[in-house]
């Protein structure tokens, strides 16, 4: 039974994995529910949504969007990330005002993360998970979390 939830776990990441990376360098969200400064969630919505169909409630914000994995049955935290799984830093549980908002990535392969650039609105690979520790945690005192669709 653990080898085939292990392997539904891994062909699930796979396929998140490979939904990300079709929308690197285009704009994931492109109906814009959030602007492009804030667009993350919108942007790893769209890619769940687009891979796996509504399994998860559509979210622009970092903080629901935690809310909704934790309580999806869809999806399970974990500690040891692997690529197509999610990182998140949820707006709200930050402790410097200088950063005030989270964000929200699609790991990748070699610890890159895939998000939205708020700069363009554009899905690259901009983290890896030291500089996401750099930023989110160091120097926004984020919490970060993992999530891996079961």
């Amino acid at each position: 039974m653990a080898t085939m939830i292990s392997n539904k776990n891994q062909a699930n990441r796979a396929k998140l994995y490979a939904t990300a990376l079709s929308f690197l360098g285009v704009d994931a969200s492109p109906k814009d529910l959030a602007i492009d400064d804030l667009g993350c969630a919108d942007s790893v919505s769209s890619i769940i949504l687009n891979c796996f169909g509504p399994i998860l409630r559509y979210s622009v914000s970092t903080a629901e969007m935690f809310n909704l994995l934790n309580a999806s049955p869809d999806f399970v935290r974990t500690k040891t990330p692997s690529f197509g799984d999610i990182i998140i830093s949820p707006t709200g549980k930050g402790k410097s005002a200088a950063m005030p908002n989270g964000h929200v990535g699609i790991v990748g392969e070699g610890e890159e993360i895939m998000s939205n650039s708020s700069a363009t609105g554009l899905w690259t690979n901009n983290y890896t998970i030291a500089s996401w520790v750099a930023r989110y945690r160091d120097k926004g005192g984020y919490p970060i979390y993992f999530f891996r669709k079961v």
